[in-house]
């Protein structure tokens, strides 16, 4: 392993030269070229100017839609001067990754691509994408990033490299109707949220506290309970499964009373049928009448609104663990810029449109997530209502934390990577213990194995020397 890992930052440390070189904002990332190619990339690149055609750049994406990508084209209409042609290219969603790689790597006619987490890395890895560093600066709008987008986007190397164009954050959902007739309050923390969920537990009436999630996908909901409870003491953001003390967050007493926790939920505030369902069902027995919570992300907001009647309903901000702080792992698609366009200011001026104030707003309205400026809750349909709770969590960034691990995952061998990310494995374990079949000790010693890699991560002791 400590091979590997000095072998990437021999990488990364050649990639940071390459970068640190580059001046100018049409330079900065660019392959290396002779006099002569630059100058005629420049003259190509002022043609349009020149004879008074528009620029045209052209933008993939990897969860583009014929709604999506009209909205795109009216907002860069909105709010450029009008000089710029924008040009969308959206393969089909189980396509979009690969075609991504296959044009990046031919170096095809890209000038903006639609980034993830994790895919981030590996264009950062390969230099496809330039960093933006030169036209943050200058972006008015940077100022109104929510903190924690700021703190992502800046990667490994110090460079910021995609502006977020929305987020998918959780919050709590909750039958305010039951609540009250109950005389309970909206719980703040993880104790309060469980007692909430026992008391409201009806069986023989089919109710239940919580609409769990034991199938695909639900031991996220410990591993965040895990990060609560330890919290900024311990972790960060961009490193959120190893602590400062060169150990992963598996390896604490807390891992273990967070993992007991959620198998007294399940037992005893949940429906049994719950031990297979994922996504959908959870959000159905929510919206159905069955269950009297759910944790879940802002477009549920809309299929609630359809099913359920306007005041039985209500979202809250996210129970805080023992630390004082809720921990979630939120998912947001960026804007880059490919290192070899020879039009990334008009690329940028594209960004800027899209992640500014009020085109950001407008984005969010229809795809259904959240704004990335805290000025959001200025506008009523963020700051009222069912989305209120999000504006009042991306306000509060010390109390409420969200993450994107894609940082970690450059540091670990791919079968570390492919073992750690076995969600079928994972979830088969996370049923075994909600069904009693193994401990919370054995479930945390089973986790703990994914991320051992940090006791002799180079990495890490950089990170967190002694």
């Amino acid at each position: 392993m400590k091979k590997k890992v000095l072998a990437t930052l021999l990488a990364s440390s050649m990639i940071i030269g390459m970068l640190a070189g580059c001046g100018a904002k049409d330079e900065t990332s660019a392959p290396a070229a002779d006099t002569k190619t630059e100058e005629k990339a420049e003259e190509k690149a002022e043609e349009p100017a020149a004879t008074g055609e528009k620029t045209v750049i052209r933008m993939l994406t990897i969860l583009g839609n014929p709604t999506r990508d009209e909205l795109t084209q009216k907002i860069v209409a909105e709010h450029t001067d009008g000089s710029i042609e924008l040009e969308i290219i959206s393969p089909p969603a189980d396509q979009s990754r690969q075609k991504m790689i296959t044009m990046l790597q031919a170096q095809e006619d890209i000038d903006i691509v639609e980034l993830g987490n994790i895919t981030m890395v590996d264009y950062i890895n390969n230099n496809w994408i330039a960093p933006l560093d030169d036209y943050i600066a200058e972006w008015e709008d940077y100022a109104t990033l929510q903190q924690t987008l700021k703190d992502q986007a800046v990667s490994y190397d110090g460079h910021f490299y995609g502006v977020a164009n929305g987020l998918y954050q959780k919050a709590l959902f909750y039958r305010k109707d039951w609540l009250e007739e109950a005389g309970l309050s909206v719980p703040t923390t993880m104790e309060e949220f469980y007692d909430v969920a026992l008391a409201l537990t009806d069986p023989a009436n089919n109710r239940y506290g919580y609409s769990y999630r034991a199938g695909s996908g639900g031991a996220g909901f410990l591993d965040n309970h895990v990060r609560s409870d330890l919290g900024s003491k311990y972790i960060t953001t961009a490193m959120p499964n190893v602590t400062n003390e060169r150990k992963n967050i598996w390896e604490y007493p807390e891992a273990v009373a967070a993992a007991q926790y959620w198998v007294d939920l399940f037992q005893n505030c949940s429906n049994p049928d719950a031990v297979a369902w994922g996504y959908p069902e959870t959000v159905e027995s929510f919206y159905s009448g069955t269950a009297a919570m759910l944790i879940q992300d802002p477009e549920v907001i809309a299929t609630c609104a359809e099913y359920m009647e306007d005041g039985t309903w209500d979202v809250a901000p996210l129970p805080v663990g023992l630390s004082g702080e809720s921990w979630n792992n939120a998912g947001s698609g960026a804007w880059g810029i490919t290192s070899y366009s020879e039009k990334k200011d008009a690329a940028w001026a594209v960004i800027a449109a899209l992640s500014g104030v009020e085109g950001n707003n407008e984005w969010c309205k229809v795809n259904g997530n959240l704004p990335i400026h805290t000025t959001a809750a200025e506008d009523p349909y963020f700051g009222e209502g069912y989305y209120a709770a999000y504006s009042v969590m991306a306000n509060k960034p010390d109390a409420h934390k969200w993450y994107a691990d894609a940082n970690e995952t450059l540091w670990m061998t791919k079968e570390e990577l492919d073992q750690r990310n076995s969600n079928t494995e994972n979830d088969l374990k996370f049923q075994e213990l909600v069904l009693g079949a193994i401990s919370p000790e054995e479930y945390c010693e089973w986790r703990a194995q994914f991320d051992a890699w940090c006791h002799d991560s180079e990495w890490v002791k950089e990170v967190y020397p002694d």
